[in-house]
């Protein structure tokens, strides 16, 4: 065998190795806090990949994020503004679809993205955040 038909043969057998591997797990980079709906419904907030996305996690609020853990991209715009959203393609245009946004006084906006009529505010509950673990919710993703 030629040597240009070896290192061919062995960066197949590497690239397949990688492609069956997957996307690799969200890295947390910040703390876990846990915000609670006028229902019950807990949403969990855990920046991660240097606070560049935030792995959110759904409970108590029904449908088909129902106990899932979603990847939004996040934006800290400065003066108390703050954004989880999904980018979504609109022919060429791309729009940023929001999913929670924050208040000066500290709570979230959630916006539902299975119901986009759903919107409620979430406030920050400490015995929601001691009671769920970081590693609970990043297992809990997947892509």
């Amino acid at each position: 065998m030629t040597m240009l038909v070896r290192c061919s043969i062995a960066i197949v057998l590497c690239g397949g190795a990688v492609a069956m591997a997957g996307p690799a797990k969200p890295v947390p980079s910040g703390p876990l806090k846990a915000y609670k709906g006028p229902e019950g419904e807990v949403i969990v907030l855990v920046p991660a990949n240097d606070s560049k996305e935030m792995l959110v996690h759904f409970r108590n609020i029904g449908g088909p994020l129902e106990g899932k853990t979603q990847l939004y991209l996040y934006e800290d715009r400065g003066n108390d503004r703050r954004e989880v959203y999904w980018n979504k393609k609109r022919g060429s245009k791309t729009d940023r679809a929001y999913v929670l946004t924050d208040y000066e006084d500290g709570t979230w906006m959630f916006i539902n993205p299975s119901k986009t009529s759903s919107h409620f505010r979430v406030i920050y509950s400490e015995a929601e955040s001691s009671k769920i673990k970081v590693a609970n919710v990043v297992d809990a993703y997947q892509p």
